[in-house]
Formats: structure tokens, C-alpha cells, sequence
């Protein structure tokens, strides 16, 4: 019992103190304006101060509770409790670790792919220079040239059987062969059976039994020999030239 009353003179002493204060702040000889009306503020408390005596002898006691905004003694005014935030709900998303370089994997180098090499193949061989010259005339003479060195000159003795004329050009007096003849068969009643120029001091040529003229140049100097081929046998004929 004792300790409500106490609670009811403090709620009188802080009701005057507060209708003090509003009378103090008022203008003297200026008409009262109706007071604006303020929004009740959320109730809210604050603690009193442990120990804090107010007017009268009054001392408040631990714990017990006034509005915020009470003048207290001195002008303090009691501060709102502070609100407190409420815990979130949300979610907290995961932490992933970040690692480190250390940590990281080495990279794997991919294999090196050796491109693919193309089968080597033999390069043909070069024929060799072809001495001796078969052929025929656009006449259809069969002839061949050639008997420098041994060689050739043993392979035309080998075939020499195949042919009824064979032609022999050297140097007069040396006996040196002699090669790039011009040598034309003409054949007596008019047309020229073949034509051409030797690679070698030797030429066969298989003609036809007949009468023949035979016409051979070397060096600017041309000589003439008409030959006569008989059904069997051959005929052999040399020519030489003066030395340069």
C-alpha cells in the first residue's frame, strides 16, 4: 500500500512538472493558440535511473518504468529504448572458398602431334643423254648417229647388221671424228628421203635398193656422192674434211 502511493505522488509531481514547463514556454500578453495536435508516439519505456531523487524527497525506485520523454530533474529527459533489430530471416548464401594459386592444379600440357610426313618416294633418275638417235625420216628412212666413246661405238656395232648404209665422218689425215653433220639423202628420180644432223661421226641408214645422192656438210663445206643400194650386202662410204 505504501509503495503505491508513492508511485501515485510521483506521477502528480512529474504531471506538474510537465504543465509548468508548458506554462513557462507561453508568450506573456500573446493569446493562446490552440496546441497542434501530435501523433501518439509508439508506446515505448524507459528504465528510471537507479537512485535519481526527484522533488519532494521522492526517490525512484530500481525498475521502475516511465515514458520516455519524462523531465527529469536538472532538464534530463528520459531517451526512447533503443529499438532492436530484428534477426533476418533471409537466407545466408554459402561462403565458397576461393583457392589460392598454390592450390590450383597444375595445367596439363596436351601432347604435341607431329604432323604427318608425306611417304618419301625415290626421285626417278635423270635418263642419260641419249647418244645414239634412232628414228626414221618423214619418209620412212631408218637411220641412227652417234660412236663417241667406246661405249656407243660398240652398241652401233651390235645393230650395224640392220642397216645397208653406214656413213663415216673424220678429219683428214688424223683420222679425228668428226660430229654435227648435215647429212640429206635424195633419192635419184627427185625427193629427199631424210634429213639431218649427226651427234656422233657414225650414221646407218636402212634405205631401199636403189640410187641414192648423198649430200653432207661440216664447217660451211659440203660434198656430194651418189651410192648405189643393192638388194644384199651394204655399203659403207667416209668423208673428211681438212683440218681447222
Amino acid at each position: 500500500m505504501r509503495q503505491r502511493e508513492k508511485r501515485f505522488e510521483v506521477a502528480v509531481i512529474l504531471a506538474c512538472l510537465g504543465s509548468g514547463a508548458a506554462f513557462a514556454q507561453e508568450p506573456v500578453g500573446q493569446e493562446a493558440q490552440a496546441p497542434t495536435p501530435v501523433a501518439q508516439p509508439t508506446v515505448e519505456w524507459a528504465i528510471a535511473p537507479e537512485g535519481r531523487t526527484l522533488p519532494g524527497g521522492i526517490v525512484l525506485e530500481e525498475g521502475m518504468v516511465l515514458p520516455p520523454g519524462t523531465v527529469l530533474p536538472g532538464g534530463a529527459i528520459l531517451p526512447a529504448a533503443p529499438a532492436v533489430a530484428e534477426p533476418s530471416t533471409a537466407p545466408v548464401p554459402p561462403v565458397v572458398p576461393v583457392p589460392t594459386p598454390e592450390q590450383l592444379p597444375a595445367p596439363v600440357p596436351e601432347p604435341l602431334q607431329e604432323p604427318a610426313q608425306e611417304p618419301l618416294t625415290a626421285p626417278s633418275p635423270e635418263p642419260a643423254p641419249e647418244r645414239r638417235l634412232p628414228g626414221q625420216s618423214t619418209l620412212g628412212v631408218p637411220h641412227i648417229s652417234g660412236g663417241i666413246g667406246s661405249s656407243e661405238r660398240e652398241a652401233m656395232e651390235q645393230v650395224k647388221s640392220q642397216y645397208n648404209l653406214r656413213l663415216l665422218f673424220a678429219v683428214a689425215g688424223s683420222g679425228a671424228y668428226l660430229s654435227n653433220i648435215r647429212v640429206q639423202i635424195q633419192d635419184t628420180a627427185g625427193p629427199t628421203l631424210l634429213s639431218t644432223v649427226t651427234i656422233g661421226p657414225w650414221l646407218y641408214a636402212n634405205l631401199a635398193p636403189g640410187d641414192y645422192v648423198l649430200t653432207v656438210e661440216h664447217a660451211g663445206q659440203a660434198q656430194s656422192r651418189n651410192v648405189t643400194i643393192a638388194a644384199t650386202g651394204a655399203v659403207a662410204e667416209s668423208f673428211y674434211w681438212p683440218a681447222p
